[in-house]
């Protein structure tokens, strides 16, 4: 009985010296006079800006006098509330949450805001009960003010959406990216590429010619990696071309990966854009007045064409904070015009934080803290209805937590999505992680050479609710473009048509290096893609995409031939109806081409040549052949190509390029062709 009572007093004794407040006076440093003297010297230079601020950064200052302190003491209550309050006004809720809670249990009576930052800890922690038990006695007490009166209960209702969510957990899976990506500082601002291959971030991490900013951190910079055959990242790479001595964070990338929009400090806070070229993107040039303005300007997002541009602006007029803009591009001019917002449906009286637009154009994903979150902020989803913009849903947890998840970027496909977040178990700071949205088949990977085990806990925890994120109906066509005698990379135009509408979409460019190129095409269309370069013959593709057609990737190489006599392509997107002769209206953009052709090359001729399969008798099928070809040559002397450069063959089914005994070859013989017979 001795021996228990004897461990019982050691583990009261213990507790006890571990929540004893602990104050600077020589009785509790006797042999630390020097060191002493500093402290006190130290506190009293962050009293002087802590009690009388001239701005925010006044508490920084004091906080970094603070903490020279705390190295000498850390279990004086006074210190650690005034050390949380500094972090709580710098927007550092977790590490006000952390140093409030221990000044609270060295001495409830510290400050009547200790119990608040009590509070908060719990609510960090997801102890939603015991959060708002906490919240609850600081809305008691006398002291609070009308406006910490708001902020509490807006953090009670936080707790009480929390409690709900955590009894609907999705099924997901949430994977740190480990830290080849991740370190002790933080990284944010996740941009990946349409196949998954690249990954763009932001990080404050200490490194060569890397200064501290005024707020104590590094300043921001871009870096990027690629994914290695495992499926993993590689080591990142400081993006120095884009990077500057101050602040540059990512913001979005286009769907074709040949511009970026970074973000820089400058006047409030601006967005610029840079462009690939030889397979480096150039110095970033500012977006704009019609974007930015003297306010903060952060995040974006391109639509998959490329030629709207979605962001989040401070600026005058808006409904709360940040609100989020549309800017669409002049097709003329090649400039941004006018930004409008969104509307107070995606638009809060708090602040949308990131936005991002999926390649349908039709879903929205949105960070917020004024939808209504579980603390912090929050990821949302809007679904375009009717022509307008639903209510954003919040993710639920265990994406949302009551620390902040920002910058929430889906993949084209709709299966994972990247995001930052602060999450108990990270490296430091906002790590990335990475989310598998459709679950439950899922490969765990154990990150054994770093010790690590990515998410291991949820292995041991029963499937939640399926998280509702349908799969997006896109193609996706990783293109080659390459000299078809050489075989070497070739940089080209491609341009993005709806044919069914006669309408240009988009125009893109392949990588001047490797002659790569990837497009994101949405279901529900008929595409046509025309593939050109300066003294090559253009070769086109077609992409009929029904509304059911699913998810799929389309893999080719386009082989560019040099404009030469005899030399010949397939007119992809020339079409008749069964049995006609008539060119249906799809036609427009290819009969377009073949004459820009014909007059960026002026001494050029040709034969334009009908072809057909088997079905049917020889005869039928010459003058039919025959008939199409005249189409064609008829509509360029009517656009005023001169007929004497053009001649029309119909060959009938006497030079067929695939099988006639199935129908996808029959349908590849059925065709157009033109070859070149003068220069």
């Amino acid at each position: 009985m001795k021996k228990v009572f004897f461990v019982l007093m050691i583990n009261v004794l213990t507790f006890g010296a571990m929540a004893q407040n602990v104050d600077f006076t020589a009785a509790n440093f006797p042999n630390n006079k020097s060191q002493l003297k500093a402290a006190l010297k130290n506190i009293k230079a962050g009293d002087d800006l802590f009690y009388s601020p001239t701005n925010v950064m006044s508490y920084q200052t004091a906080l970094t006098y603070y903490q020279q302190a705390y190295t000498l003491n850390d279990k004086n209550a006074s210190l650690n509330y005034k050390i949380a309050k500094c972090y709580y006004t710098l927007n550092n809720i977790n590490q006000a949450a952390k140093y409030g809670e221990k000044a609270y249990d060295l001495n409830p009576q510290v400050n009547s805001e200790a119990v608040f930052f009590k509070g908060c800890a719990h609510q960090m922690r997801s102890e939603f009960d015991k959060a708002i038990e906490a919240y609850k006695k600081f809305d008691a007490t006398p002291e609070i003010t009308s406006t910490q009166r708001v902020i509490v209960r807006n953090r009670i209702a936080e707790c009480e959406r929390g409690r709900k969510m955590m009894k609907h957990e999705y099924n997901c899976f949430i994977d740190n990216l480990g830290n080849t990506i991740n370190t002790e500082y933080d990284e944010y601002g996740p941009v990946v590429t349409l196949n998954d291959s690249t990954i763009y971030f932001t990080s404050r991490r200490a490194g060569k010619k890397i200064k501290m900013a005024d707020d104590g951190k590094y300043y921001e910079n871009v870096y990027v990696a690629n994914m290695n055959e495992r499926g993993t990242y590689e080591a990142p790479e400081k993006m120095a071309k884009l990077c500057t001595k101050k602040h540059v964070a990512i913001q979005a990338i286009s769907k074709d990966g040949n511009n970026i929009v970074v973000y820089k400090p400058k006047k409030g806070g601006n967005l610029y854009e840079a462009t690939l070229k030889n397979g480096k993107f150039g110095k970033p040039k500012d977006m704009g007045k019609k974007i930015n303005s003297k306010y903060h300007e952060t995040s974006a997002s391109y639509s998959f064409t490329g030629d709207t541009l979605y962001f989040c602006s401070e600026k005058d007029g808006g409904l709360g904070g940040h609100d989020i803009y549309m800017s669409i591009k002049d097709p003329k001019k090649h400039k941004w015009t006018n930004s409008v917002n969104m509307g107070s449906v995606l638009n809060s009286e708090g602040d949308e934080i990131s936005v991002h637009i999926q390649p349908d154009g039709q879903t929205l994903y949105l960070c917020s803290d004024g939808h209504g979150t579980m603390g912090g902020i929050d990821i949302f989803k809007s679904v375009m209805e009717n022509g307008t913009w639903s209510k954003p849903e919040n993710f639920g947890y265990p994406i949302n937590t009551p620390s902040n998840d920002v910058y929430f970027a889906v993949t084209s496909d709709g299966k994972y999505a990247y995001y930052a977040s602060e999450k108990d178990g990270g490296f430091g700071g906002q790590d990335l992680y990475k989310i598998t949205l459709l679950g439950p088949q899922k490969l765990f990977i154990l990150y054994v050479e770093e010790n690590l085990v990515a998410n291991i806990d949820l292995l041991a925890t029963e499937l939640g609710e399926a998280m509702h994120v349908e799969e997006a109906k896109v193609t996706i066509v990783n293109g080659t473009v390459l000299d078809a005698d050489s075989k070497k990379p070739v940089y080209a135009n491609i341009e993005l048509s709806d044919i069914e509408e006669n309408e240009l979409l988009a125009t893109f460019t392949s990588d001047s290096i490797s002659g790569r190129y990837t497009l994101s095409l949405p279901s529900g269309k008929n595409y046509g893609v025309a593939v050109k370069a300066t003294g090559y013959l253009f070769h086109s593709e077609n992409f009929n995409i029904p509304d059911t057609s699913n998810k799929q990737t389309i893999n080719q190489v386009i082989y560019l031939d040099k404009i030469a006599v005899n030399k010949a392509i397939v007119l992809k997107n020339i079409f008749f109806d069964n049995a006609k002769t008539t060119l249906r209206k799809e036609s427009l953009m290819e009969i377009e081409n073949v004459y820009k052709l014909l007059v960026e090359n002026p001494t050029l001729h040709i034969e334009i040549s009908g072809h057909t399969d088997n079905v049917g008798s020889a005869s039928y099928n010459k003058k039919l052949s025959l008939g199409r070809a005249k189409a064609v040559v008829t509509a360029l002397t009517k656009k005023g190509i001169e007929a004497e450069r053009l001649t029309s063959k119909g060959y009938g089914f006497d030079k067929p390029i695939a099988t006639n005994k199935t129908e996808e070859g029959r349908q590849l013989n059925r065709r157009t062709e033109f070859k070149v017979t003068k220069m």
